[in-house]
This record gives structure tokens, sequence and C-alpha cells, in this order.
């Protein structure tokens, strides 16, 4: 059975969910914590902002490839059983990375981003952004061996909705 695979994102990881059925039949194909960064490499934005400029881009550019290289690695197996990725994550963009550097509520927004987009990257399925927002956890039960939390939960129900947005 294909489902649609859900990654809820957090800095240096996602918490990857596939799921087929719906929210009152529910089916977990797979579950796992794929991590893209390990400490304190996953901090990239917060080491980038104690670097002059030039260095800092190269930094982020050389984790960005590093978080995309173990993405491409560990999705494989997850991809083969969906046809389509939902990410929990927020829309929209960093701004350049001085202004990023500059400001410490920034540099926390610019690595949810970051995360985000390596995943989206990687993975080749057709992908939306589901908003966490959007998202209610206490909907979903124990369904599947730990680890199994609200991020594995918030994971299903994007999955579930993009499947929903496929039928």
């Amino acid at each position: 059975m294909q489902g649609a695979l859900g990654i809820s994102v957090h800095t240096g990881w996602g918490a990857c969910v596939v799921a087929a059925g719906s929210v009152s039949r529910p089916e977990i194909i797979a579950s796992e914590v794929i991590q893209l960064l390990a400490d304190p490499e996953r901090f990239c934005f917060h080491a980038a902002a104690d670097m002059k400029p030039d260095a800092a881009e190269e930094w982020i550019d050389r984790m960005r490839e590093r978080a995309l290289t173990n993405a491409r690695g560990a999705l494989p197996p997850l991809i083969a059983k969906a046809s389509v990725c939902a990410i929990v994550a927020r829309e929209g963009r960093p701004g350049d990375l001085a202004t990023v550097l500059a400001s410490h509520t920034r540099i926390h927004t610019a690595e949810g981003y970051f995360y985000r987009d390596v995943f989206r990257e990687a993975c080749p399925l057709p992908v939306r952004i589901v908003p966490p927002s959007s998202l209610d956890a206490s909907k979903v039960g124990k369904l599947a061996p730990p680890p199994w939390g609200r991020d594995q939960k918030l994971a299903a129900l994007a999955a579930w909705s993009a499947l929903a947005d496929r039928s």
C-alpha cells in the first residue's frame, strides 16, 4: 500500500512517518527519526554568527551539503513506500545571511527553514508544506511503538492531509 511521507522538522533532524488510510482509519507503514546533522553542527547558523561573513557563508553551504547527503542516504526506504510528502513547517524565507546572523530570533527561524528546505530538496516526491498550526496532535492516539510522540503524530497528520488532497 502506498502512503504519504510526513516529516516534522526540527533543528538537525526530522520525525518521519509513512502513513496510509486516514485519521479515522489510520495505518502507520513506517516511523523513524532521521538525523541530518549532529551536535554541535546542527546549530549551524548559531556557529556562523561567530564567523566572518565569507567563512559563515562557506560554513552554511558545507553544512547544507552534509545535511543533504544525510537526508538522501536516509530517505529512500521511506520514499519507496510513499507517493507524496508533507513537511510540517512554516512557509517563508529567512532573508540574507547578514540579516539573519544579526538577530538571535532570525537565527532560529533560519535554522527551521534550512532543515525544511533540506528535506524538501532531498525528497523526489511531490512535496507540500503543512503549517504546524493547522494540525492538532491530540486527534492521534498511540499508533506505533516508540518513539511515538507529538512529532510523529504531527508527521502522520500531515501525511494524511496530503493523501486527502490527492483523492
